[in-house]
């Protein structure tokens, strides 16, 4: 009998080339396939709930999988972690109903967003935390965050999902794009200590939206961006530009609701 398996999984991600398998570097989806296979004896394809970019972190990723294994899902927790690299984790682990899906099946998504905002920037944070060494608003960048919420065009800040229609022959033919309308259902700011945390939760993400949504507000933060420009690039106002991008080592992908 074929089992669908459903793991929450941890990772760092500046061990990775981001979370989808590529062929020639590693991937946290290649990790989890090699591991997962050496433990069932079975060639498996690992779907997860996103796809995160190279050096984008993981506290709550969820992926699925089908198996024939009969280990008790404990025991293959146990056995899949031993086979995995120090940089990837699986906290938990359970059997599915046939037709749930990590991508497909998922409600919402909850990102975060880490700064150090101090002169200096700790050894201890550099892979984990973006250092902006001057001041920031963070009553400014929350007050600014709020519009977010609710139903938008989020084009400005992050490219939708491509997709490849194949012939007959299985070549690629006509490439479409999917809708750049996201639900934002949480956006807001606040500092812990000399950290400056952001937090959303959306139904979906556009690549790359939420490190344009910060790099945007981390400019009004600084006063060098007025806090109504993020609800005129929201709009469509093609005079000013979202971003930069946050750089990808700040970012975690902290749960996926079902």
């Amino acid at each position: 009998m074929t089992r669908t398996l459903r793991c929450t999984v941890q990772y760092d991600g500046g061990m990775f080339a981001g979370f989808q398998r590529q062929s020639d570097q590693p991937t946290v989806q290649g990790a989890l396939e090699e591991a997962v296979a050496t433990v069932t004896q079975e060639a498996v394809t690992v779907q997860g709930a996103g796809r995160t970019d190279a050096g984008v972190h993981a506290v709550g990723q969820v992926i699925h999988f089908h198996s024939t294994s009969t280990l008790p899902a404990a025991l293959l927790q146990r056995a899949v972690n031993a086979c995995l690299p120090q940089s990837v984790v699986i906290t938990a682990i359970s059997d599915e109903t046939p037709d749930f899906h990590a991508r497909y099946s998922a409600k919402q998504r909850e990102y975060r967003y880490v700064v150090e905002n101090a002169p200096l920037h700790s050894p201890l944070w550099r892979q984990r935390a973006y250092h902006v060494p001057q001041p920031l608003s963070v009553e400014a960048m929350n007050t600014a965050a709020r519009p977010l919420v609710g139903s938008h065009d989020f084009a400005a800040f992050g490219s939708p999902m491509k997709h490849s229609v194949h012939d007959a022959t299985g070549m690629p033919g006509q490439v479409t794009y999917g809708s750049t309308m996201r639900t934002m259902l949480m956006a807001r700011c606040w500092q812990k200590q000399r950290f400056i945390l952001f937090g959303f939760v959306a139904d979906a993400f556009l690549r790359h939206m939420v490190r344009m949504l910060v790099g945007t507000l981390l400019r009004i933060g600084s006063g060098r961006l007025a806090p109504g420009a993020l609800v005129r690039l929201l709009q469509g106002d093609r005079s000013l530009s979202a971003g930069p991008a946050a750089p990808a080592h700040g970012l975690y992908l902290m749960r996926v609701t079902y």
